[in-house]
Formats: C-alpha cells, structure tokens, sequence
C-alpha cells in the first residue's frame, strides 16, 4: 500500500503543477483562497461553541447544575448517607 500511496501522491503533484503552469489558473486559485479567507475572517471564531442566546446559555448552566446535584443524591445513596 506504501508505493501505491507514493504514486498517488507523486501523480497529485504532477497534476496540481500542470494547472497551475497556466496564469490565468493561478489567478482562479488566488481568487477562491482570498474569497475562503475573507469568510473564515468574517466569522467571530471566539463564539464557536458557545450558546448565542444568554438565556439559552444559563439554561443549559442550570440543566448542568441539575444533573450533578441529581448524580451527588444517588451517590450520597448509595453510600449510606
């Protein structure tokens, strides 16, 4: 599987420089890669992950919170408390 792979990739080389010998190709690639960077920079990234909705947010602090509590009863059960 090693050389298969080799020739694979030596063959996505050889194809990606035969595109891009080509300046009006280049031009095309410069101008997808500009236009993928400008919306990944558009993008707030510090908010991925994270709740938009403040209510939303302390909805799920409170759900979290809930489950504990009901996990640390069922412990305090089950150890004779």
């Amino acid at each position: 599987m090693g050389k298969l792979s080799k020739v694979l990739g030596v063959a996505g080389v050889a194809a990606g420089a035969t595109y891009l010998s080509k300046s009006e190709n280049r031009e095309k690639l410069k101008k997808q890669l500009n236009k993928g960077l400008n919306k990944f920079n558009k993008t707030d990234v510090k908010s991925w992950g994270k709740p938009s909705d403040v209510e939303d947010a302390e909805m799920v602090s409170e759900g979290a919170m809930t489950s504990v509590q009901y996990y640390n009863k069922l412990q305090g059960k089950s150890q004779g408390e």
